[in-house]
């Protein structure tokens, strides 16, 4: 500051230099005067955007979760997939603030040295646990794999569908025989459902069933009912 010159007349004189630069001048100075604060005030921004992006990312209800075991189809990684956007409009629901999830990840296919299927067998275990599971998908050789002489990973079907809706799919049921001899219908074979063989789905013989500890089991036995092109 000149001597004699007060802070006010300090600040004047940059304003009238500052009038006098060219635009690029301006913000040559600007950057070199200010670009600390500049920084922060974009990397506030960024974090504000980023938790505002999350936020409306994973803001929705998810009204059916699905588990497939060793199978996948076209947009099978970006949710739009066959199944994933026909299934969403057979529920009415617009895809963004519920939506339905069908996670292709999983594998029971049994390879050297590969743990996958055991961590498979491991979070299905855990999301059917925790009511995190509502339908399971799978090949015919492993559709009873999480049932037990005891006690069965599906739910009955005949507590969720009706007795000609049962007539219907008579000849897809799959039974399940308890220790004491009881038969019950716990799954579905997919293989000729009309919204099955439209795909390019990777199994030979997909078999579905309503997980017994499912939070949305109505949804979950929907699946079935829309992949037959029944009624609802």
């Amino acid at each position: 500051m000149a001597k004699g010159h007060s802070i006010n007349d300090e600040i004047k004189e940059q304003k009238k230099k500052f009038k006098e630069l060219s635009l690029s001048e301006k913000f040559q100075y600007i950057w070199e005067y200010y670009r600390l604060i500049i920084a922060a005030v974009i990397a506030v921004i960024l974090v504000i955007a980023s938790f505002i992006h999350a936020y409306i990312r994973n803001n929705y209800d998810t009204v059916c979760d699905i588990a497939v075991c060793d199978g996948k189809l076209t947009g099978y990684d970006t949710d739009d997939d066959l199944l994933t956007t026909g299934f969403t409009n057979y529920l009415g629901i617009n895809g963004k603030k519920e939506r339905i999830h069908i996670d292709y990840s999983y594998t029971l296919e049994e390879k050297f040295m590969d743990q996958d299927p055991q961590i498979s067998k491991e979070k299905i275990y855990v999301l059917s646990q925790t009511n995190n599971l509502d339908g399971y998908m799978s090949e015919y050789k492993d559709i009873d794999h999480f049932c037990f002489d005891t006690s069965c990973f599906f739910y009955d079907l005949r507590e969720l569908f009706s007795t000609d809706e049962l007539d219907e799919l008579s000849e897809y049921i799959i039974y399940h025989t308890h220790s004491d001899g009881e038969t019950i219908p716990v799954a579905i074979d997919l293989s000729n459902a009309p919204e099955i063989t439209k795909t390019d789905l990777t199994m030979d013989q997909p078999c579905y069933g309503i997980v017994q500890s499912a939070r949305h089991p109505e949804n979950a036995a929907d699946f079935i009912r829309y992949v037959f092109d029944m009624h609802k």
